[in-house]
C-alpha cells in the first residue's frame, strides 16, 4: 500500500455480524474514506511489537454507503478508528449509535513513500 500525503485511503466496511465469514470482499457495505493528512501518516509507519496494537482515531472521514440497507446510517452519528497490529497491519472499525459496528479486513501495510529522489 502505497501512502501519500494529502492522498485518499479507502476501506471497506462490513456490518459485523454472524454472516462476516461469508461476505464479499467485492461487496463492502460502506467504504471509508480518510485523507492522509501529515498527523495520521506519522502515525501509520509504526509497526507495533507483536502482542500489541496501536488504536488511532479518526475524527474526518467520509462514508459512503454501497449497500442501500445502509444508506440512513450515514446520516446517524458514528465514529472510526483505525487499527494497527504487528505487520504491520491495517483496519478499521465504526461504531454507529444504532449499535450497529462495522469492520474492514486487515491489509498488509508496508508503506512506500515516493522521496523525489529519481534521476530526471
Amino acid at each position: 500500500m502505497e501512502l501519500e500525503q494529502d492522498s485518499n485511503l479507502t476501506l471497506p466496511l462490513f456490518l459485523f455480524d454472524e454472516t462476516l465469514n461469508q461476505r464479499d470482499l467485492e461487496q463492502p457495505d460502506l467504504l471509508l474514506t480518510i485523507v492522509l493528512d501529515d498527523e495520521l501518516l506519522t502515525q501509520l509507519c509504526q509497526n507495533p511489537s507483536v502482542d500489541s496494537s496501536i488504536g488511532i482515531t479518526i475524527n474526518e472521514y467520509q462514508l459512503d454507503a454501497q449497500n442501500e440497507s445502509f444508506a440512513a446510517l450515514t446520516e446517524l452519528a458514528h465514529q472510526a478508528q483505525l487499527t494497527l497490529t504487528h505487520g504491520p497491519l491495517l483496519s478499521a472499525m465504526l461504531d454507529a449509535e444504532n449499535d450497529m459496528t462495522f469492520v474492514s479486513p486487515q491489509m498488509d501495510m508496508m508503506p512506500t513513500f515516493d522521496l523525489g529522489d529519481k534521476d530526471e
